[in-house]
């Protein structure tokens, strides 16, 4: 009698990758893009022995409550539609501030975060992994939240071809900066001259940060800024020392002051992404590399040359554990 596809599924993984481990087979749970196996070691299994074998085996996983989850891909995958995110109730009810859609879970669940809480963001991977249409889901998700007249947006993209829907959108603080580095070096002064301007009026009104302001004052005089710039390698080989600068200062000036700072990249060596730039973006996401050294060059660690060849990324905020997080379609 032939095997069903979720018993073939059963046999694959016991065979790749539970030959000769000692654990418990607690539960398989789907979700919109794996299959999640959900493990019980025995007491006497080492957990190193058993993570080293899903590595071998290529496989993703996580862990915690004694159990450890391995994520294998399923073969026919559900796609992950931003609007419907959008229209959800955990985002509609979100106590966030500044909502961002990250994707969901392997088990499906939405994740969503509050950028005040993540101020400044490192996307990275290769080309054709979902970095820039995850860029736009971020902006997508602040549009439907936040109101022109309280959340603006500066988008700097050296390709010039992946932000067009935000061509004539009230949220731009300027027009698209489009493959002209040094009108990008500029704006990145001007985002300076605005944050120390922000932060003479804090002082002026004897308020630490944006929302002791906001509520002093009641007024709509100073909105939360989020810049966007994509492909940041590109602005490094013309204009280096300039936006270097201009980036190291608003990353370590603006949080009090409300502007936010999501740099995405396909290339990430020391020349393109210096270390004093990846110190002061802590909260990193990783979308598939090609090595586990590139994975190591984003996070600190291997497992993104494991994820899903798009739409699949690792989130790791401040140092933390990263998590797999499956990222929307967004439909333009």
């Amino acid at each position: 009698m032939p095997l069903t596809k979720e018993q073939q599924i059963v046999a694959d993984f016991y065979e790749t990758a539970g030959a000769g481990l000692r654990w418990h087979l607690v539960d398989i749970i789907d979700g919109p893009m794996v299959h999640n196996f959900i493990l019980k070691p025995a007491p006497q299994s080492k957990a190193r022995t058993i993570i080293k074998t899903i590595y071998d085996n290529n496989y993703m996983f996580s862990y915690g409550n004694q159990q450890i989850i391995v994520q294998v891909p399923k073969e026919t995958r559900q796609m992950i539609f931003l609007e419907n995110l959008l229209k959800s109730k955990e985002f509609k009810n979100t106590d966030a501030i500044l909502p961002i859609i990250l994707g969901t879970d392997t088990f499906g669940n939405i994740t969503i975060k509050d950028l005040r809480e993540i101020p400044h963001v490192l996307v990275a991977g290769r080309t054709g992994s979902g970095k820039s249409v995850f860029l736009n889901c971020v902006l997508k998700s602040l549009k439907t939240a936040m109101p022109a007249s309280e959340c603006k947006f500066i988008i700097i993209d050296p390709k010039g071809t992946d932000y067009d829907i935000w061509e004539s959108d009230k949220h731009l603080v300027c027009p698209i900066v489009k493959l002209d580095a040094k009108l990008a070096v500029q704006k990145l002064r001007e985002v300076s001259e605005l944050i120390k301007e922000r932060h003479q009026k804090l002082q002026d009104r004897k308020v630490k940060n944006i929302e002791e302001y906001k509520k002093k004052t009641k007024n709509i005089d100073m909105p939360y800024v989020v810049v966007v710039i994509d492909e940041f390698a590109d602005l490094m080989t013309v204009a280096r020392k300039e936006v270097e600068s201009c980036v190291q200062y608003i990353a370590q000036k603006s949080r009090a002051v409300g502007v936010h700072l999501i740099i995405g990249t396909q290339h990430y060596n020391s020349k393109t992404l210096p270390g004093i730039i990846k110190a002061i973006l802590p909260t990193r996401i990783a979308f598939h590399t090609r090595t586990s050294a590139e994975s190591r060059q984003i996070l600190g660690e291997r497992g993104a040359e494991n994820l899903l060849p798009c739409a699949d990324m690792l989130f790791s905020d401040a140092g933390r554990a990263p998590v797999r997080i499956h990222t929307a379609y967004i439909e333009c």
